[in-house]
């Protein structure tokens, strides 16, 4: 299977994942970066097909909703008063559903 995310795309927009299970999350890096078929992955953690591509279809969703949202992540270290402005920058978008936007505008 080809991978749809290299390594360092994922670790970029691992932040969106944060609501997310480890597992789910590791199913889903497992095909959507390292390339293995669902069913592998399926047979490599003793879990079912179904609940392999379920994860994957999670983590898809969570992703897609940040996209059509507008947003960015951001990873970057910065001095402690800096990170502390950025993340009251943030909080606004640290909601586990990201807004929506129609043409431009915030719903």
């Amino acid at each position: 299977m080809q991978p749809k995310y290299t390594a360092e795309q994922w670790d970029r927009i691992s932040p969106a994942m944060r609501n997310l299970a480890v597992g789910t999350v590791a199913m889903a890096r497992a095909v959507l970066v390292d390339g293995k078929r669902p069913s592998e992955i399926a047979k490599e953690m003793g879990e079912s097909r179904q609940l392999v591509n379920a994860a994957i279809k999670r983590v898809r969703d969570v992703l897609d909703k940040h996209q059509e949202a507008g947003l960015v992540p951001v990873m970057v270290w910065l001095p402690p008063e800096l990170a502390a402005q950025v993340h009251e920058m943030a909080k606004p978008y640290m909601e586990a559903k990201p807004a929506q936007k129609k043409a431009g505008i915030d719903v």
